[in-house]
């Protein structure tokens, strides 16, 4: 292209499209919520782009189940809750991102929605189960 007039229109109007993108993609991030409710219908959980927790809820089922369960349900609750905030997240960033980026993306939120995938956290193994350091026997831990 030799006409620089016509280059820098090229390129603002390239700016503009840029722009309107970059706006939509935060106006769903900002919008981006997710619901989930536990099998039971005793926990529902509202999380938010981030992961934020924007509201729980327990309803009368919830007294009728032992504390541990109450507990384990309102985490998995939460998960499954920020899971679908960040697929949302992510969805709303695909038009903005190249494959291997959008790849990227959504390894680092399966990486954060699920502590058990590839590379996750895990839990460290019982001290019992550790094997002894390379000099042969146990050392202060």
């Amino acid at each position: 292209m030799s006409d620089p007039h016509q280059y820098l229109a090229d390129f603002e109007n390239q700016l503009q499209s840029m722009k309107q993108q970059v706006d939509q993609v935060q106006n769903a991030f900002a919008e981006a919520r997710a619901e989930a409710r536990s099998a039971d219908g005793a926990v529902t959980v509202v999380a938010a782009a981030g992961g934020r927790i924007e509201a729980l809820s327990l309803s009368p089922k919830a007294d009728s189940i032992s504390h541990t369960t109450l507990a384990t349900s309102i985490l998995d609750t939460i998960r499954r809750a920020q899971a679908e905030a960040a697929r949302k997240v992510e969805e709303s960033m695909r038009p903005l991102l190249g494959q291997a980026s959008q790849d990227f993306l959504h390894e680092q939120v399966l990486r954060a929605t699920d502590p058990e995938a590839e590379g996750g956290t895990k839990q460290p193994r019982p001290a019992s189960e550790r094997p002894d350091d390379e000099f042969g026997g146990p050392i202060l831990r």
